[in-house]
């Protein structure tokens, strides 16, 4: 009878330690579970808030690159717009076909200088392309802004194509002007002149003709950055004004 008691208490008292030991173990992996939760936690909210500063930085320079652009736009816009009058001029001038006064030579050499000048710099959108590449588009969390952006961009990217063609369509006319246009550099001031043979211009039916063109391919140079500027104004009016 003693032995039955002894053998009793034994397994009660083993009992005990294994359920003592399994609640112990239990509180264990909940800390773990715990711990990993919060840890879990405070790396998502660091992430966040990473990705929130990020964002408000990449905004920041969407914003700087567009007022960069609009400006950029808005005075190539204004150059185009004198070198388009400057050929308009001196297409009439020749088809007028009497000398020239002081003037209207100034207008001529303005013309001459600056009608085959159309492979400069279009504006870029450094920061979305950068956003681009690495993946970081969706850190614009405004979907209509982001859309736009997108637009805008690929909007930028067939300008630039046009103005490659019409680039290479001026330069394909160059056999007609070389008659009677000579250009000369000045290696220490860098400076352009022209001297041309505007008698013989007048003269020659074909190279009117081929000029006039000349106002066609400016009047879309004008046009287009005309394009870039009103839309990129638009979207800095839409999303950013109203923010300061």
């Amino acid at each position: 009878m003693k032995r039955l008691m002894l053998n009793f208490l034994r397994k009660l008292r083993r009992k005990n330690m294994n359920s003592k030991y399994i609640k112990y173990a239990l509180g264990e992996i909940a800390l773990v579970v715990i711990g990993i939760l919060i840890a879990l936690w405070i790396n998502n909210w660091n992430q966040e808030r990473k990705d929130k500063l990020l964002a408000e930085n990449y905004l920041e320079r969407v914003e700087s690159d567009l007022t960069e652009l609009i400006d950029r736009s808005s005075n190539l816009t204004n150059q185009n717009r004198k070198i388009l009058h400057a050929i308009t001029k001196t297409q009439s001038l020749l088809e007028r076909g009497t000398p020239l006064s002081e003037s209207e030579k100034e207008i001529v050499n303005y013309a001459f200088l600056w009608f085959p000048r159309t492979t400069y710099g279009l504006p870029h959108m450094i920061t979305y392309e950068e956003m681009k590449e690495s993946g970081k588009i969706n850190l614009i969390y405004e979907q209509k802004l982001r859309s736009q952006l997108s637009e805008f961009y690929n909007y930028l990217s067939q300008i630039e194509a046009i103005y490659i063609r019409l680039g290479v369509d001026i330069e394909d006319q160059f056999s007609v002007y070389n008659k009677y246009i000579k250009s000369t550099t000045d290696p220490e001031s860098l400076e352009i002149t022209y001297e041309y043979d505007f008698k013989g211009m007048t003269n020659d039916p074909e190279f009117i003709n081929t000029f006039s063109r000349m106002a066609l391919h400016w009047r879309g140079f004008v046009f287009f950055m005309e394009g870039v500027n009103q839309r990129g104004k638009g979207i800095v009016d839409e999303y950013f004004l109203n923010e300061n």
